[in-house]
Parts: C-alpha cells; structure tokens; sequence
C-alpha cells in the first residue's frame, strides 16, 4: 500500500491537523497528503460501493491512475484503520481520491470532480443532478431514506456483512474497535460477527430500519422506472455521472439478492440494468474487482436466506 509514494513536510503539522480535526470532509481540499509521481490516485477496496463508482468514473472517462487497495474487515482486514491510512481519511473510509497529492473526500463529489479534470464528456444537466444526488450515500446511513437511496442500500446490505465475516477470526474484530474512528460502527460490525443471522429476528432494530428503508427504496426505483420510459440513460440518450451511480447501487441489489424483489414489474428498470451490464466499465471495474470473500459471502447468503428462520423472515417483510 501506498508504494512510492511520501508523506509531504507540509503535512506533518499544518495538512494532517486540518484533517483531524475536521469533520465531514467534503470535496477537494487545499492542503496535500502525499508526495507522488502520480496525477491521479485511488485508494478503494473491491466491495466499497463507493470504490465502485469512483473507479467507473475513472474508466468511463479513460483517466489513468495509480490503485492503491485498501483492505477493510469485510475483505479480512483493516487496512483502512492503519495509521498512515488514518492520516489521509481520519474517518477510515474508502474511497479517497488523491488528485496531484490534494484529497477528495466522498463519492459523490470525487466523481463530479473527476468529470471537471476531464477532457472527456459525458452528459450533464439538471436531471443528472438530481439523480446523483438520489443515489448517493450522505452522513449517517440510518436515515434520510427518502432522500438518498444510497442510504437506503446502506441498510439493506447488513446481511451480505454478516455472511462475509463469519470465517474471519474474532480478534481481528477487537483490533478493528480498538482502531476505529466510529466505535459506533465498530460495535455494530462485532455484533454481526458475535450473534449473526439473530440480529435481523422480527421486531430487532435492524428489522424495523429495514422495512423503512425499503419502503422508500421502492418510491426510488418506481420514480426510476417511470422516468427511463423516455429515456435509455437518465441523462436521455448519453450516458452519465447519474448512471454511475445507479449501477452500483442496482448491482449490490442483486448481489444481496433483492434486486428481482425490487425489479418486479418495472420493465424500464430492468433493461436499463442490462444495459449498465453490458457496458465495459461494469466488468471492468466491479466484476474483476472480485474478493474471494464477495462470493463467498453472496453463496452463503443465498443458502441462508432459505435455512436461517429470522433470515427467512426478515426478507419476507422487506
């Protein structure tokens, strides 16, 4: 990780207390992390939705950049909870993207900032925006559903978590909290570990989250739905930023198996989704991105989802 590459003198005092004690780092910032040959560089994890989107962006629009993977427990480590890695993202979270040393914090403007540097094109309105904005993830996953769908995939992804990390061995799940940012987050992730499948039983928190979220998932990809009727792309005849963005979210549908569920009688939608899968940016950059601990977790998942009675029943609910 993070080979050839130094830590700047500016950023033993000034930058790296600019990022600690800031919160909610956004967009591209005015101080420097790292020292590099590289314009470009992507610090990402194979399962990150977000990863994912970043590294579309970048492939869509045909940047080269230096890739930096970073493990996270859900791929059987916590390389993101390192101190060097702390020193660039005091959140521990992936993606961050690095333009000439200079961070970008969040997807959502890591990807609008990528199409600014960018000589190439893809199409940009008003309707872009907006579906951008509706797909992205923003501050605290267990609420907001109606606004974010990324918030809403956020809470129904939790079973793919537990399926993931039953083979990885519990004293990495102690560091992992020892280290972490967010002992919130933390606590959460060795809950799935300790009680598994038992934390979605009828009536749990995660449940009740869950019903909600999917409540307004649906008003989501309805509204998506509706308007791809006029519409290959969501821009209209070019592809976008916005597209982007629903492709990851429709593919961690499908890999937490509710995308038939939420696809059920939405023709538009599902041949929009065939269509992102057909695109060389979809295989690129999430299919070869592919953890062994991905299809592990999806294959066990799938088997539970008919075996596990609490599984059982809160997919049933959703």
């Amino acid at each position: 990780m993070m080979c050839g590459q130094k830590w700047t003198k500016s950023q033993n005092r000034y930058s790296i207390y600019q990022v600690m004690n800031k919160k909610n780092l956004s967009g591209l910032q005015n101080f420097k992390v790292l020292d590099s040959s590289h314009e470009w560089t992507l610090f990402h994890n194979d399962f990150s939705l977000c990863s994912r989107k970043v590294r579309i962006c970048l492939n869509e629009l045909n940047i080269k950049y230096n890739s930096e993977h970073v493990h996270i427990i859900e791929t059987s480590d916590s390389e993101n909870l390192n101190k060097k890695f702390l020193k660039i993202n005091p959140t521990g979270t992936v993606p961050v993207l690095l333009h000439k040393g200079f961070p970008i914090y969040e997807s959502h403007e890591q990807i609008k900032y990528i199409e600014s540097q960018s000589a190439s094109y893809l199409s940009k309105n008003d309707i872009v925006d907006s579906w951008i904005k509706r797909g992205s993830l923003v501050g605290e996953p267990d609420k907001d559903f109606d606004t974010y769908a990324g918030n809403c995939i956020a809470i129904l992804t939790p079973p793919l978590f537990v399926s993931m990390l039953k083979k990885i061995p519990l004293y990495k799940f102690f560091r992992y909290y020892l280290n972490h940012p967010s002992k919130f987050r933390s606590v959460k992730f060795i809950m799935f570990k300790l009680f598994g499948y038992s934390v979605f039983k009828k009536n749990s928190p995660l449940y009740k989250l869950a019903s909600l979220s999917a409540k307004n998932l649906e008003i989501h990809l309805s509204d998506l739905n509706k308007h791809l009727s006029n519409n290959v792309w969501i821009g209209g005849d070019q592809f976008s930023l916005a597209d982007i963005t629903w492709m990851v979210i429709l593919h961690r549908l499908e890999e937490i198996q509710l995308f038939d569920k939420f696809s059920f009688n939405k023709k538009n939608l599902n041949e929009y989704y065939n269509n992102l899968k057909r695109r060389k940016s979809f295989v690129e950059c999430i299919l070869n991105f592919n953890h062994h601990s991905i299809e592990t977790g999806i294959t066990r998942l799938k088997k539970e989802i008919s075996k596990n009675k609490d599984l059982t029943s809160y997919y049933s609910s959703i």
